[in-house]
């Protein structure tokens, strides 16, 4: 009788992992991969919100608590508990996107040139085939159709935006090498596809103009658009995300202790900026006509 007990357990077990590798065959999956608190919510809420509402499995990961940002008027966060506050913040944002999340241990870094960038703690100290390491685990582990990460130039030239876009790249790559071995010995799984996310600079543009008409003496008016992400005819896909933006909002205001994007931007501009959310895709090559945008980071799959 414990004989039959234990192969009846034994089958059962089997089964399970055979409904399982099922399961995970037939759902889509994505993985975000940023720097701090707050840029799954202001770059990618509203594609997070939309896949995930669609039943596809989404893993967002951040790599530090951005404890060194601006902290916006009205929190009660200090510096000393920054990167406490900020953690909760993200937790609760990622929750209202029906997203899972993985929060690495790297200490924000600050912007380019600051004091930060030097300390042993931060992400751009941190050994890059350390970082490459735990991405591919995550990769391997979650077994992602889909990876999206900011461009090479980390948007606006952040030094963290620009290490996980390195790291995540060559994660991606990593992933599906039967050469490479993970820290935790995972099976290799090649992801289908590989996007750099952005917003057009077209958009920064006209928002800069008419910030500045409201405010002359705003803090932005310097900003060089040039040099941030990329012009519109750049993108291969258009995610039409209209129906999704009241999460994004929502997200967003879970970082009381960040400035609001949609505050940021005037009420006029909302549906301009938010109603489509911009892709490059870097792996496989795109050879996309202006006139035949990418309607699906799943197109093709």
């Amino acid at each position: 009788m414990a004989v039959e007990t234990a192969r009846a357990v034994e089958t059962q077990q089997s089964l399970t992992l055979i409904l399982l590798e099922m399961q995970m065959s037939e759902q889509k999956r994505l993985l975000f991969a940023f720097g701090h608190p707050d840029d799954e919510a202001n770059l990618a809420g509203s594609s997070i919100a939309k896949y995930s509402a669609e039943g596809a499995a989404v893993l967002v990961v951040i790599a530090t608590r951005g404890e060194v940002g601006e902290i916006a008027p009205g929190s009660d966060a200090t510096a000393a508990t920054l990167g406490a506050v900020r953690e909760a913040e993200l937790r609760a944002a990622v929750a209202v996107l029906g997203a899972s999340l993985e929060l690495f241990d790297y200490r924000d870094s600050g912007m380019p040139g600051a004091p930060e960038n030097a300390d042993p703690r931060a992400f751009v100290q941190a050994p890059e085939a350390e970082v490459v390491a735990k991405l591919t685990t995550l990769m391997r582990r979650h077994r992602p159709h889909v990876v999206v990460t900011f461009d090479e130039n980390g948007g606006y030239g952040h030094p963290d935006h620009i290490t996980i876009s390195k790291t995540t790249t060559l994660a991606f790559h990593a992933s599906g090498n039967t050469s490479y071995v993970d820290p935790a010995s995972l099976p290799t799984w090649t992801p289908c596809k590989l996007y750099y996310m952005g917003m057009p600079r077209e958009h920064l543009r006209r928002w800069l103009e008419a910030y500045t008409r409201l405010k002359p003496d705003n803090a932005y008016r310097h900003l060089d658009v040039d040099a941030m992400f990329m012009p519109k005819d750049a993108f291969t896909t258009r995610l039409d995300v209209s129906a999704d933006i009241h999460k994004r909002r929502e997200a967003i205001a879970k970082h009381r202790s960040e400035i609001s994007l949609f505050d940021t931007f005037p009420v006029s501009m909302h549906k301009e900026i938010f109603s489509h959310d911009y892709f490059v895709l870097v792996h496989p090559r795109s050879s996309h006509a202006e006139n035949r945008l990418e309607s699906d980071l799943f197109e093709g799959l």
